[in-house]
């Protein structure tokens, strides 16, 4: 690990204001333990409360940002494990992935992930559930668990057809096709591409300054609205607008 060694670091001294939340064990290519998924749940709902911080960032140390679930841990091979098994391990609401994903989507300031490499599986959740994505153009995109007759991230069908049109989105999660960073902002999944050499956080810093900078309860509140009516048809969307202009905001 390339700092310390602990798996997970949390920085606040790159830029002020954002907290940087990078995986750190790129041996294993940030595999993400059931430990490590509670220990950033709890760092987000720490940061969602501090008035000091007004920007998540997520970041994977080495040459992945996230290969997916630490399925075994370090001590069992896969083939120890029944299929049963093998699925609750993976499979993500029961251990904990369907709370991370809820916690991030949930939160009211401005998320963004930096991947390169891989961002597979848990990964691939932990993006998507992420407000903005930036991406090297060479980095592999997607869930591959169906080749492993496993069901695929918790969520999904929710998130991905609400980000890419729905074509797109079958054959992704039909085929288990991997999709490269440069693919993926053609279809709308990325909002910035770098080259593979690029150091993503130096050049996201212009990105991550201006959400810094936003109104925090004005982006809460655009935020929430949208995620209102993604979950709504049009007709019922015109009146929610007025109402949550008129409700009390869960921060007051």
């Amino acid at each position: 690990m390339s700092e310390g060694t602990e798996p997970l670091v949390f920085d606040d001294r790159e830029i002020e204001g954002l907290r940087h939340i990078r995986l750190n064990n790129p041996k294993k290519l940030n595999v993400l333990s059931s430990d490590q998924q509670e220990q950033i749940i709890e760092a987000i709902l720490q940061a969602r409360d501090d008035t000091a911080v007004r920007c998540l960032a997520f970041s994977g140390e080495g040459r992945a940002f996230c290969a997916g679930n630490d399925i075994v841990g370090p001590s069992k091979p896969l083939s120890q494990y029944s299929q049963h098994q093998v699925k609750l391990q993976i499979g993500s609401g029961p251990i904990g992935l369907h709370k991370l994903i809820t916690t991030i989507k949930d939160f009211p300031k401005p998320t963004v992930v930096l991947m390169q490499g891989f961002a597979l599986g848990a990964g691939y959740d932990l993006a998507t559930s992420c407000d903005i994505r930036v991406a090297t153009t060479d980095c592999k995109i997607g869930d591959p668990r169906v080749h492993r007759a496993l069901w695929a991230a918790e969520g999904w069908s929710y998130k991905i057809t609400r980000l890419i049109p729905q074509a797109h989105a079958a054959t992704m999660h039909f085929r288990g096709e991997l999709l490269t960073g440069l693919r993926a902002r053609e279809i709308g999944l990325v909002h910035r591409i770098y080259n593979s050499d690029t150091d993503l956080l130096e050049q996201s810093a212009d990105l991550l300054k201006y959400l810094v900078a936003l109104p925090t309860d004005s982006f809460a509140d655009a935020k929430r609205l949208l995620h209102i009516n993604l979950d709504r048809r049009f007709a019922d969307s015109m009146g929610t607008s007025c109402l949550l202009y008129t409700s009390p905001s869960p921060r007051d």
